[in-house]
């Protein structure tokens, strides 16, 4: 009968999945550690369009005028700059170990094979990024963007 009850219950915990959220649930305008969430609050956070309005890290960092932007999607990222260019980036989520935090899903470039950006807090309308791979003294490694209404 114990054996049972103990068979039924691992069966029943084993076929859950960890990244399973009840999703109503969560604010999400107030993550502070949007790192350690799992994807599909990560996902629902940064999904949509963005003012990119400043980078830190590097000599100088740099801000972005009023007019460059970035729409993020489910498997893509698209910059609209201020002279009307645009670039594209594709990207899958994959899990990847950053030094520090530890697990985390990242944007990972499959065109280069690397891990790129994961996401460290979003708060009222703003939204923290950062490199999750070590970058050059003069390549910014942090990004804050302000959701576009």
């Amino acid at each position: 009968m114990i054996l049972a009850i103990v068979l039924i219950l691992m069966g029943g915990t084993s076929s859950c999945k960890k990244d399973d959220v009840d999703l109503p649930d969560i604010d999400f305008s107030n993550i502070e550690n949007l790192y350690a969430q799992p994807l599909p609050v990560i996902q629902k956070c940064v999904e949509g369009k963005w003012k990119w309005y400043v980078s830190y890290g590097g000599l100088a960092g740099a801000n972005y005028s009023d007019n460059t932007f970035i729409n993020i999607k489910e498997d893509n990222y698209v910059i609209d700059y201020e002279d009307g260019s645009q670039r594209t980036w594709y990207f899958k989520w994959e899990k990847y170990n950053v030094t520090g935090i530890g697990q985390t899903y990242v944007m990972w470039d499959e065109k280069r094979n690397e891990a790129g950006w994961y996401f460290v807090s979003i708060k009222n309308d703003t939204l923290m990024a950062t490199s999750s791979i070590p970058t050059g003294p003069d390549i910014p490694c942090s990004f804050g963007f302000v959701r576009v209404k």
